[in-house]
């Protein structure tokens, strides 16, 4: 934000957008993958076909496994799928994240895929 000088700060502020994310395909991040997420990234586009794909145009996904640094606390086979939606006149969206296990079930929170493993008696320390 850029302020002319001697004028008010709130007349004079110019918005930016933020960065535009680069949308990636499957295939250019399976290369980097594990073979574990690779067939859960399988069962999951298998789920997506079955109900029917209903992303928006515009939205843009990207999945990420435990091998990414915020997400180092999953299990191996374990994906996040992020979509970035855009929203509001500045450009600026949400992200909405999705957590699938191997199978291809589908979880909304962090809290309860740890609920479910204390559950199940896997030990997961979060530092």
């Amino acid at each position: 934000m850029e302020v002319e000088r001697g004028e008010s700060s709130s007349r004079k502020r110019k918005w930016e957008r933020p960065p535009v994310v680069a949308a990636t395909t499957h295939e250019q991040q399976a290369k980097e993958q594990s073979p574990l997420t690779l067939a859960t990234l399988k069962a999951v586009k298998e789920q997506v076909e079955k109900r029917g794909n209903r992303i928006s145009h515009g939205v843009i996904v990207k999945y990420f496994d435990n091998s990414d640094a915020p997400y180092d606390w999953l299990l191996p086979g374990w994906v996040v799928e992020e979509r970035y939606v855009l929203s509001g006149r500045k450009g600026l969206g949400r992200i909405y994240k999705y957590y699938c296990d191997p199978t291809g079930h589908m979880y909304y929170s962090k809290r309860v895929i740890l609920f479910g493993w204390k559950k199940m008696n896997i030990i997961c320390l979060d530092a």
